[in-house]
């Protein structure tokens, strides 16, 4: 089914997204055209209606999907063939392309209803979150290497053809994709084993019954309400991304392709961090997160012209590309398992096909509306600008400028929020509150039980301008996966020093690489250094994990992991005592979670911090009563067994801060 997957997608990657939207173009199409071309391989799927019944009364999933898998692939072949037998640019061309998509739907629905139901009983519903992410892995590197080439491909041939053949490039790799990929799909996906189906129950239900059945179920109707409007809202924008690049930013296809290669290759890598949260914490809330995150992304298109490109669309377009990968990958992941783990017990296949339909008619309606939508706001606007005036001149800038595609997706973002509100009374057994997936994800993957307490009053993202960010949708999903990545970055950093008496040198040495590289980026160091500085000590700590059992060896990562941390934020204008905070909060909770020896990490710690004091300015007393406030805080949210450890680690002689009057603060947030 791996395989089978990987051949699969990769065909239908070059027969849509980029590849779709360029072809159409080159056929003539306007906007509502694309539209319908992207929406025709969805809502055709409403076809699964009888197929569901079709799979009920046989019970033979792989003798109905493989021969219809085999068909839809093989419908490519006279799609490719429509420029070589009819004139482009021109509607009968473009006509021809739908009739035949449209034709292809009627047998894809046929293999996904198949698809669905067989893998239903294939993967145990205790690892589906693991297996689709590694299954995903493999697909969406296989849709990177394909459509890299590809891209290339159409470069060449558009550069190279002869006058008024460059648009049989999209007839080749339609063509070349069926007789390599289009076969081989099915052929794999044959060699799967087929669990068999039990014989139906003699229930004396009639097929309305049996079709309605799922949307009677309370729970099961507010996923399947979820899956229409969010996969709707969505739609209205996700097709015309590419067209908006080609048309409107004037790029190349090789550019467009690449960055979607871009955001597939962040898909891939992301499959391996929301696999595993999703089986820890649930599918809800992760799906609640990778959605949101990708309704930020949405709403920052219209930012890439004011009205027009400039200096930084292309780095933001970039920014864009990632984070809908990562947004993407959670999406693709949860959506499908949610159902899996959502329906009922021996009824999976009317339910999951009923899950299956009102995603894909979401995802066929919405760009039809986007389309109609573009055509209509193509010749409006709205323009928001402040102007100053002098005698001597003056200049004006634009605050907002929305034109044709831009409404689109300001519009998919406000109907987006909606349908977040809609999954919120959806219940999934086992899982966890939002709040607590994003600190799982913020801490890089420790203990959930430890990442109910977080930095309590103390972190920088509650600062006054962070803490205004993480009310945007979306925000507070970027930073927990800023953070991620500096923690996994700091972890794999430390884990490859040696362990030789330079061992805290190294550490430190590798650790300001690794910060300094990932706070590039950042625009307000100076708000968000305490939480900088936790999350790179954290991640150290959590590498040094290698090291226990060595005397001194934990230690030494310790001290240098602060004298690494807190050396780089000193140079990037964030305020030393939160830098020293947050790195004494970072050695305490990566040490706790993963059973170091803390009474030798508050030692080492408070020995980088005395070392640090002359070069920060600061007097011994005050470097150390800084760390120390971070530590005890960290030791608090831990627990009394951590708190009482590390309260005898410290010196007697310390001068301590006032930490008492954190108690209430600590409770109202793990309440939060």
């Amino acid at each position: 089914m791996v395989w089978g997957g990987m051949a699969e997608n990769a065909m239908f990657a070059l027969a849509s997204g980029g590849f779709l939207a360029s072809f159409a173009l080159a056929l003539g199409a306007n906007n509502l055209q694309i539209g319908i071309l992207a929406a025709l391989p969805y809502i055709t799927q409403v076809i699964q209606l009888p197929a569901i019944l079709a799979v009920e009364k046989f019970r033979r999933r792989k003798a109905l999907g493989i021969p219809a898998a085999y068909v839809t692939n093989l419908l490519w072949i006279p799609a490719g063939m429509v420029p070589f037998v009819m004139a482009t640019p021109g509607s009968v061309a473009i006509l021809a392309l739908m009739a035949v998509i449209g034709f292809r739907g009627i047998f894809a629905a046929t293999w996904n209803t198949a698809w669905v139901s067989w893998m239903s009983d294939l993967v145990p519903k205790s690892a589906v979150g693991s297996y689709y992410g590694k299954r995903w892995v493999y697909v969406m590197s296989t849709i990177v290497a394909v459509s890299i080439a590809a891209s290339f491909f159409v470069d060449w041939w558009t550069a190279n053809a002869p006058f008024g053949q460059p648009i049989y490039a999209y007839s080749f790799l339609l063509i070349g994709g069926v007789l390599t990929l289009g076969f081989s799909g099915p052929t794999f996906a044959a060699g799967a084993k087929e669990p068999l189906m039990p014989p139906a129950p003699d229930s004396g239900k009639s097929v309305s019954s049996t079709l309605i059945e799922p949307l009677k179920d309370r729970n099961f109707s507010h996923l399947v309400r979820f899956l229409f409007v969010w996969s709707f809202a969505s739609n209205l924008a996700i097709p015309f991304f590419a067209v908006y690049m080609l048309s409107k930013l004037g790029y190349s296809l090789p550019v467009v392709i690449g960055l979607t290669v871009l955001s597939q290759i962040t898909s891939v890598i992301f499959m391996r961090v929301w696999g595993p949260l999703a089986d820890r914490v649930g599918s809800k809330p992760v799906l609640s997160m990778s959605a949101s995150l990708y309704l930020l992304v949405i709403a920052a298109w219209p930012f890439t012209t004011l009205p027009d490109p400039y200096w930084f669309t292309l780095p933001l377009i970039t920014v864009i590309h990632v984070f809908a990968g990562i947004a993407a990958a959670g999406v693709l992941l949860t959506v499908g398992t949610l159902a899996l783990k959502v329906a009922p017990e021996g009824k999976e296949t009317p339910f999951l096909s009923v899950a299956s339909i009102a995603t894909n008619v979401g995802i066929g309606v919405g760009p039809i509306v986007g389309g109609l939508m573009a055509d209509f706001f193509s010749v409006r606007g709205l323009e928001v600008a402040l102007r100053w005036t002098a005698p001597a001149g003056g200049f004006e800038f634009p605050v907002i400028s929305l034109a044709g595609y831009d409404f689109l997706f300001a519009i998919a973002f406000v109907l987006g929020l909606a349908s977040l509100n809609l999954l919120i009374a959806l219940q999934e057994e086992g899982e966890v509150p939002r709040g607590i997936a994003l600190a799982e994800l913020s801490a890089g993957g420790s203990s959930l039980s430890r990442m109910v307490s977080s930095v309590p009053g103390l972190g920088a993202l509650s600062a006054f301008s962070v803490g205004y960010l993480k009310r945007v949708p979306g925000a507070d999903v970027a930073l927990g996966v800023t953070a991620y990545q500096l923690a996994a970055s700091t972890r794999a950093a430390a884990s490859t020093t040696s362990r030789g008496v330079a061992l805290a040198a190294d550490v430190g040495r590798r650790v300001h690489r690794a910060m300094e590289e990932a706070i590039e980026e950042v625009q307000d160091v100076r708000d968000l250094g305490l939480e900088l500085a936790r999350h790179a000590t954290r991640g150290a700590m959590e590498a040094g994990d290698e090291l226990v059992g060595h005397m001194g060896q934990v230690g030494q990562v310790a001290r240098g992991a602060v004298l690494g941390s807190v050396r780089m934020l000193s140079t990037s204008a964030a305020d030393d005592l939160d830098a020293l905070q947050g790195a004494g909060y970072g050695v305490i909770q990566g040490a706790a979670h993963t059973g170091q020896d803390l009474v030798e990490v508050v030692d080492y710690a408070l020995q980088a911090a005395r070392d640090l004091s002359g070069e920060l300015g600061l007097t011994e007393e005050e470097a150390t009563s800084a760390l120390a406030a971070g530590v005890l805080r960290a030791a608090r949210a831990e627990g009394e067994e951590t708190l009482a450890a590390v309260q005898e680690a410290l010196p007697d002689d310390l001068i301590l801060p006032d930490t008492q009057g954190l108690t209430d603060t600590d409770a109202q947030q793990v309440q939060e």
